[in-house]
């Protein structure tokens, strides 16, 4: 038995031992579609079990991809190297732009890979990867247009219509004194996105919301959901026509800037206010149908709308002012969306003077305030009239001065038209001193003609008489 087994262990020992090549892959990836002249990123990943060396070369059409960027060796398509330890995967990426519709094959060819323990080659499979170039209108018109929600609810209570992706318009009523509650909204495509759901703040009395579904291809649709927190006994107010209920939960009324918390009472009950020592102005909190909260100034059971004017360095509530200052006229203008009566030099000017009073100080006084800058700084009315006067002093002095040289151009015009009237006259003179001339010459050259004329007929008859 012994001698068998020797016998077999021998044969074996002189058997060639047979090793199995390893495998691998070759995979080509990268977006399915692209838009013609954006770009597109193509990776390509060697992976096998005990990669030691490689050469591939990545083949595209370049009709269709011109290639700007590789982390290939050389940065072109060949892909070759070679490492110090065994590895499992060699990842390559090349940027294209993409030059024209069509469809195109990116793949790898002429590969090979050796095996870093015994460099036998390693068995590779090679894959592509097929890229559709489309043009933006192409893009556009295959995005969703699906802009319907799925599904609405208000966590802890019941719509008051049961849900239809058609039906836009929802209510909800819950408990009195509740401060917040919680919308729950799933789009129908999930694709689209929805602004308006989660945690929200309601006061007392209506809240008006909006969760706009937007598609994928940008289109929207409102819902509205209306809360309608249960109020036993509401103050309501009406100022220029709008109806308004007072906010009775400190929760929906916060005081920020100068005023701190305090409270006033309106028809017997506590309302939460807010309180600034230096204006004496106590802000209630009046809420509009449509949830909208504005701060008011209350006194003696009278509403005035609070809005303050925030400089770079000062905070203002500007108040009205009847009377007039000098130099300046009378004009109403828009200064951070409210409109003020306000003064200025002309209609054109950039600069207004208000009457307001400081929030920080209560101190009530005029300012500048630059439209272009939007700062306000104090106005010295005083000041403003000296350098006024000044001005008009200028503009005096220039109009006399302006006057006396007018005056004096008069004279000039007027000396130097008499100077060319004499020489005219001088001249006329001259003329009719040579013309007189002329006229005594002729009259003694005809005497002088007469008298020869005469002594001819003497001469003549006394040579007829002899």
């Amino acid at each position: 038995m012994k001698k068998v087994l020797t016998t077999i262990i021998l044969f074996l020992a002189f058997i060639p031992i047979i090793v199995n090549a390893t495998s691998g892959k070759i995979s080509v990836s990268s977006t399915s579609t692209v838009v013609v002249g954006n770009k597109v990123t193509v990776t390509v990943t060697l992976s096998g079990s005990d990669i030691g060396s490689w050469q591939m070369t990545l083949n595209y059409d370049k009709s269709y991809l011109q290639l700007t960027n590789s982390s290939a060796e050389a940065g072109g398509t060949v892909m070759a190297s070679s490492v110090t330890k065994p590895i499992t995967s060699k990842k390559y990426t090349f940027t294209f732009k993409t030059l024209k519709k069509g469809s195109t094959t990116v793949s790898v060819k002429s590969y090979e890979a050796y095996a870093f323990s015994d460099m036998q080659e390693i068995n590779l499979t090679s894959g592509s990867k097929t890229i559709k170039i489309i043009t933006q209108e192409e893009l556009e018109a295959s995005y969703s247009k699906d802009n319907n929600l799925k599904s609405l609810s208000v966590e802890g209570y019941e719509l008051d219509k049961t849900f239809d992706k058609n039906t836009l318009d929802y209510s909800v009523n819950v408990n009195e004194g509740t401060t917040s509650i919680k919308i729950n909204a799933t789009a129908n495509d999930k694709k689209a996105s929805i602004n308006g759901d989660g945690v929200v703040n309601v006061t007392a009395g209506t809240n008006v919301f909006k969760i706009v579904v937007r598609a994928e291809n940008g289109s929207e649709k409102i819902y509205n959901l209306t809360i309608n927190v249960i109020d036993q006994n509401p103050i309501n107010v009406t100022i220029n026509n709008n109806n308004y209920t007072v906010i009775k939960l400190r929760d929906n009324f916060e005081c920020s800037g100068s005023f701190s918390e305090s409270t006033v009472k309106i028809n017997d009950i506590d309302i939460p206010s807010c309180y600034n020592e230096n204006l004496n102005y106590q802000l209630v909190g009046l809420k509009l149908s449509d949830g909208t909260i504005e701060s008011y100034i209350y006194e003696n059971n009278n509403y005035k709308k609070y809005v303050e004017v925030i400089g770079t360095s000062l905070k203002l509530i500007i108040n009205d002012y009847n009377g007039e200052i000098e130099g300046l006229t009378k004009y109403v203008e828009e200064i951070d969306g409210t409109e003020y009566n306000v003064f200025k030099k002309n209609a054109n000017s950039k600069y207004y003077i208000v009457y307001g009073t400081n929030i920080e100080n209560g101190k009530k006084d005029f300012y500048s305030y630059d439209t272009i800058s939007k700062t306000f700084s104090l106005y010295d009315k005083e000041e403003a009239k000296e350098n006024n006067n000044l001005n008009n002093l200028y503009l005096y002095v220039i109009i006399a001065f302006g006057s006396c040289l007018f005056l004096a151009i008069i004279c000039v015009i007027s000396l130097l038209n008499k100077i060319s009237r004499i020489k005219k006259l001088n001249l006329q003179m001259q003329k009719d001193i040579v013309k007189k001339e002329e006229i005594i010459k002729q009259a003694e050259e005809e005497k002088e003609q007469v008298n020869n004329s005469k002594k001819e007929k003497k001469t003549t008859k006394k040579k007829k008489k002899q």
